[in-house]
């Protein structure tokens, strides 16, 4: 019984592995008979020669399949025009987990990610037997544009590098997420809100704020009553009898800080779940306080844009100092998540059994014999 549940999982592993397409340039490779799967394990042996001499770059595309290699733009041209252009070049039809043959065959990794713009975040940097994973951050684009505006930032990343580089575009794996990259340090080109700070003892940043959808003006930002674990924060509007109050308080047992009492235009709002570690930065893409409800059961609110805010509480903080990660006010396991690994472990386990007892089946060990004597049964009517 044992050898066959273990046969049932190998199964299902084999079905649950991914085979993607993937186009290798940059580098000879060995080309493979197109209606072959190219197994995990060579590949990876393949990538391992490649990395002895070259750095590879793996562009990982979002739902990429041989379809969309076929793909034309509305003038019938091709939307890989600098992959045709690429040389050598090798299409593999079928690889199976490239990502994790990948990862597998390089003992040095990085990741980086091309913006909407079509730039790279961060530079890359030539080493030999260094991979880089590369995933693209989209636009709000059809799959036709997309696909054609990532061959261009394709082109343009292999222009910048002067060095023996193999190149890899193949599928993202089922489980990557779509890229949503947060911004971490400011430039001036790059603020579009407000920012705040206060030495090394907080910052605050956001695109907006506004009370019951109305705009509210913020001019400046005054720290009081600061104590080794507190301290109080006024941003102060263009209307000086008006300003956003709220406390900042620390715990020096669980190491977090907490956002409370905040207050504006004489009105108390809850800020519920406003809390992170000293070493991250909170943030919320739309963090609204409410007011509790009047006699007319009505509440007011109080709404940040693209809020982020940090209190270190720490002496060896920098002045001026850059956000660090984020620490985002929803939860990274939602009930929808733990809904859907629910449903997915239920169906796993009905396959499994399923497939144990389908397997368990056996013929029939004796028989009657036509030999022996026959079996009468002797039935009465009452």
């Amino acid at each position: 019984m044992l050898w066959k549940s273990l046969l049932a999982l190998c199964v299902i592993g084999v079905a649950l592995g991914e085979q993607t397409p993937v186009f290798l340039w940059g580098a000879n490779s060995v080309s493979k008979p197109s209606l072959r799967t190219v197994p995990q394990a060579e590949f990876e042996g393949q990538l391992a020669t490649l990395l002895e001499d070259h750095m590879v770059v793996a562009f990982e595309e979002n739902g990429l399949s041989n379809k969309d290699f076929l793909c034309a733009n509305d003038e019938s041209q091709s939307c890989y025009a600098q992959l045709q252009s690429a040389s050598p070049k090798t299409y593999y039809t079928s690889v199976e987990n490239p990502t994790e043959a990948l990862r597998a065959a390089a003992n040095k990794r990085e990741h980086n990610i091309i913006t909407a713009k079509g730039e790279l975040l961060s530079p890359l940097k030539c080493e030999v037997g260094k991979a880089v994973f590369v995933s693209f951050e989209d636009a709000a684009e059809t799959r036709a544009a997309t696909l054609q505006s990532h061959d261009s930032a394709l082109g343009a990343v292999a222009k910048q590098l002067d060095c023996k580089v193999a190149y890899l575009y193949m599928a993202a794996p089922a489980t990557a997420p779509v890229v949503q990259r947060r911004l971490r340090r400011w430039t001036a080109a790059e603020i579009t809100g407000q920012r705040f700070f206060q030495s090394n003892q907080f910052a605050i940043y956001y695109t907006g704020v506004f009370y019951n959808n109305e705009a509210i003006p913020v001019v400046s930002m005054l720290i009081k009553n600061a104590t080794a674990n507190s301290f109080s924060v006024a941003l102060n509007t263009s209307d000086v009898t008006k300003a956003i109050t709220f406390d900042i308080t620390y715990s020096s047992q669980d190491g977090y800080y907490t956002l409370s009492n905040a207050k504006y235009n004489g009105m108390s709002f809850r800020t519920p779940g406003v809390n992170a570690p000293t070493t991250f930065s909170f943030s919320c893409g739309n963090a609204t306080w409410y007011t509790p409800a009047n006699a007319e059961n009505k509440v007011n609110k109080l709404r940040f844009n693209s809020l982020q805010l940090q209190a270190p509480f720490s002496a060896k903080a920098k002045e001026n100092f850059a956000f660090g990660d984020s620490w985002d006010c929803v939860g990274f396991v939602t009930p929808g998540i733990l809904m859907g690994l629910f449903v997915v472990v239920i169906l796993l386990v009905i396959v499994f059994l399923g497939v144990c007892w389908m397997m368990d089946i056996n013929t029939m060990d004796r028989f009657d014999d036509p030999k022996g004597k026959t079996i009468t049964v002797n039935a009465s009517a009452d």
